[in-house]
């Protein structure tokens, strides 16, 4: 079933303000996200950018649970690639605008 618009856009929020908020923990302990972190809140990324909330939720959920990277992925390289804050932060702008 289709979000209306007004749903559409507060999942799309909710879905990018966790996002904000988990790198605002990240800024505040000084560190980068660990592989872990780092796997899921791409794939948060990836949902938001496709308009996939609920599944943007769950894949934020992982990241904040540091969660195990699934088996299939655990050995591409792309897994292990890092990533900074900034980074993220350019990114989540970026697909934020990009709708908005």
């Amino acid at each position: 079933m289709p979000l209306n618009p007004a749903a559409h856009a507060t999942a799309r929020r909710n879905v990018a303000e966790r996002f904000d908020r988990f790198l605002n923990v990240l800024d505040r302990t000084r560190r980068l996200p660990n592989r872990r972190e780092l796997f899921w809140l791409r794939h948060a990324l990836v949902n938001l950018q496709e308009a996939q909330y609920p599944a943007g939720e769950e894949a934020m959920d992982k990241a904040e649970r540091t969660l195990p990277v699934p088996e299939h992925a655990a050995n591409d390289v792309r897994t292990n690639a890092g990533a900074t804050v900034e980074q993220l932060r350019a990114q989540l702008g970026q697909i934020m605008k990009a709708e908005g």
